[in-house]
This record gives C-alpha cells, structure tokens and sequence, in this order.
C-alpha cells in the first residue's frame, strides 16, 4: 500500500496530498512567501470530508496576499500538466483569489493554472499544460497563491505537476481577402482558396454589396456549396433581411466543412448610417462556433472601435476571431489580438486583408514593432499572398496550440495578461462603474 504523501501517478509535488504535518500547521515540504506579512492570509492544514486538506483562507483583509512554495525538479524539454482539486466557500471566485504556479528560476520560466471547471458536490478543478525549455534537471517550485479576499476559504485537496504527452499541433489554413467583388469573384476566390487546402476562408462583410438576402440567399448558397465542395469552413457577412420579424440585419455567416450552416453573428455596433439610412437592428448576442480546429468568435467592421465584443469573445473561449468588413483602423487589430490573447484573421472590401498572431504580430511583418517582446518563434508559416483576379488572398498555417504574449517575461505567469481571468490582479471589476456612465445621458455638473 502507497504511503500517504508519496508520490501518485508521478506527481513531482513532495506532499502534494497534504497528508503529512499536524493540524493548525503548514504541510510538511511546504513554506510560507509573503511580501508584508501583515496581509499574509491563512494556510493550515484542516479536516475536510474526513481526509487532511489544505486550507487557504483570508484573514480579515480583502489586501490579504501570499504563497505556499515547495520545491520540484522537472527535466527540461519535457511536457507537463498541473493540476489541482478544491472545494470553496461560497461567493469566493478562485480566479481572482487563488492561483497555482510553477517557477523555475535558473531558466527563467513560469506557467500556471488558467482555466478552472466545476465538479459534483461543489468540487473544483483546474488544469494547465506547458513544455519546460532546457535540457536535463530544473529545479524550480510550485506556489499556491491565495490573495484578495478578506473571508474566503478554499480546502485544497490536492496539487500535482505530471509529466505528460507533448501538446499536439492544431494547425488551421486560414485565407482571407481584400477587394471589392461580385458573388462570381468570390466564386473563383474560394475555388482557388479550396485548390490550395485552406481549412478556413473568410470573405468581407457585406459581400454582395446592399443586396438584402436571406438565409438561403445566393451568398449563403454560395458558400455552403464551395464549403461543401472543398471540405472547409467559410464565412462570410450580407445583409439579412427576415421577413418574419420584419428586421434587417448584418450578419455574418459560418458554414462548416460539410456545407452546413455552422453559425451566424449579428453586428453589435452598426455603423451610425446603417443605423439611420439603411435600418440595420443592432445584434445583441456575441456567440462563439465550435470548428474542428479549435474555438471561432466573429466580429465585424464598426465593432472593432469598441473594446467589448473582442473581450467578450475572448471570455467566451474564442481562439480565432474573423473580422470581416468594409474599412478598418489597422493599428487597431494588434490590440484586440494581444488585449485578448486570440488569432485575428480580417478581410476587407478597403483595406488590406491581413492575419495578427496572440501577440497582436502581423504575419506578414512579425517584426514590425520593436515593442513586441514575445519571445517565441512565430506559430504560424507558409504565408503567401496572390490575386484571384482582382480580389487579394492571403493564406498562413497557423498554429492554435500556440498563444505566444507580445510581452513574455519567461511564461505567462509573468505576462502580459491577454484575456485569463485570473491574471486580473485589482479588486474590483469596473464593468459596472463602465455601464452607468455609457448609461448616463446629462454631463456632470
């Protein structure tokens, strides 16, 4: 029988179970960190379901921060997963007062837990996969981070760093196109896209001009048959009109590899004469697709100038966003990319088409901004551009699995944020403060 506190299916972490030490004290192998020890919160270990559990605990102040550490050794160049398993009491958000982290100094390299997962019985659960750099033995230390929340409590049950198979590529072809085209133009465009295997094309947004369509209009039928034909996913924005709510929108469609109608996006912000002259209703739903590739968010045109729809996206588990439109602010697309940690693929009817990586790159000019501090070898290649026509494609493989940072101080941990809920470090959200003054119609006196 395995003794209690060893080590199970390989976990690295010494007591990763929390079995050995007493009652009221700190596990065994484990070590308190804190910066003003006045706000350190609570770590003891406690009874819980008739088994010793960790209990990381506010201590009166919602300005409460600190870490357990214990040391680890990993072996560079390997694949490993971090997990760990609690119960909380209620109102407390573990992704704002809990944290999970593993460093390794010598190497300069940080990763973590950044997506969490509800279980039977009020358990919870999160997850995280990174590939250590380096060869050979690395020291380092996993931290359970508790902070900003005066009365919370969370009973960790158990932490444990695994070895595990490498990340997998997901790779995607993605095209997308600039100029201005009759259905018979994007015709050619996705029989030449299909031609040369894209997984994903994109077309502009109002594609057959102010021609009011339906769901089963010629651009839907257009692209369902050429998705169909070329096993892939196309998109692509009309103006949908529905004869049964008497309503014009402009809609963005998905269809998948099978031709069916994968999903469809209603522009949240119409441009103010779309509004006014054309009658557009505004959307007020911000959906994500599920492709085989990965997750697909939509946004288009006059969006792009308001910072929610990419953000909730983003949120939602959008890895890809397609942003189709007329005209756009170029320099805007490195920031809804880097802000939110997504691909950006954009087609234009005015300006040029182009593809941003997570780290707000431009595929074709990676090295544009001498700001940009990723660090990491561009996840994306083969990207080429030519004329169907008078239409401009481009094309890159990019590869999802990929979320490089534009600024990456040895892993996410140390970051820029790009979208993880749990790399809020404030204490209060000011989405609500936001809202009442959008809301608010009379200047301040």
């Amino acid at each position: 029988m395995r003794k209690r506190g060893s080590a199970v299916s390989g976990n690295r972490i010494p007591n990763g179970d929390f079995a050995l030490g007493r009652p009221g004290e700190i596990p065994a192998g484990w070590s308190l960190r804190c910066a003003r020890r006045s706000l350190a919160p609570v770590f003891k270990l406690s009874a819980k379901d008739k088994r010793q559990a960790l209990l990381a605990a506010g201590s009166g102040s919602d300005d409460c921060v600190g870490w357990l550490s214990a040391p680890v050794t990993v072996r560079g160049g390997r694949t490993y997963r971090l997990r760990a398993r609690f119960t909380i009491s209620p109102g407390l958000d573990p992704q704002r007062s809990l944290l999970f982290a593993f460093y390794a100094a010598d190497i300069n390299f940080n990763n973590g837990i950044f997506r969490f997962g509800r279980r039977p019985r009020g358990a919870v659960e999160g997850e995280g996969r990174f590939r250590v750099p380096g060869k050979g033995a690395v020291s380092g230390d996993v931290r359970i981070c508790f902070r900003l929340s005066a009365r919370g409590k969370a009973w960790i049950e158990e932490v444990a760093l695994e070895e595990c198979a490498p990340i997998a590529p997901r790779l995607v072809r993605a095209a997308c196109v600039q100029g201005v085209g009759a259905l018979d133009d994007w015709r050619r465009v996705l029989d030449a896209a299909g031609r040369s295997r894209a997984d994903l094309v994109l077309l502009p947004e109002t594609m057959n001009g102010a021609e009011q369509e339906s769901l089963r209009g010629p651009s839907a039928r257009l692209m369902a048959r050429k998705a169909a034909q070329f096993h892939m996913y196309v998109a692509g924005g009309i103006y949908c009109y529905d004869r049964k709510t008497n309503r014009l929108h402009n809609r963005a469609l998905l269809f998948d590899r099978l031709g069916k109608r994968a999903g469809s996006y209603d522009k949240n912000h119409p441009f103010t004469p779309e509004l006014l002259n054309d009658g557009v209703t505004p959307g007020t739903e911000v959906p994500v697709f599920k492709a085989d590739f990965g997750t697909v968010g939509i946004m288009t045109c006059y969006d792009s100038w308001f910072p929610d729809v990419a953000e909730l996206l983003a949120l939602k588990g959008a890895e890809l966003v397609l942003f189709p439109n007329v005209g756009y602010y170029r320099s805007l697309m490195p920031a809804r990319a880097a802000d939110n940690c997504v691909w950006l693929v954009t087609s234009s009817i005015n300006e040029a088409c182009g593809i941003w990586d997570t780290a707000g790159r431009k595929v074709t000019d990676p090295d544009a901004d001498p700001s940009c501090y990723a660090n990491h070898p561009p996840a994306f290649r083969a990207v080429r551009s030519r004329r169907v026509g008078k239409v401009r494609v481009l094309m890159a493989t990019l590869d999802l699995s990929q979320t490089p940072s534009p600024h990456n101080w040895g892993g996410p941990m140390l970051s820029a944020p790009g979208g993880r809920r749990n790399r809020r470090e404030q204490k209060r959200l000011l989405y609500d403060e936001i809202r009442e003054e959008v809301e608010r119609w009379w200047d301040r006196e």
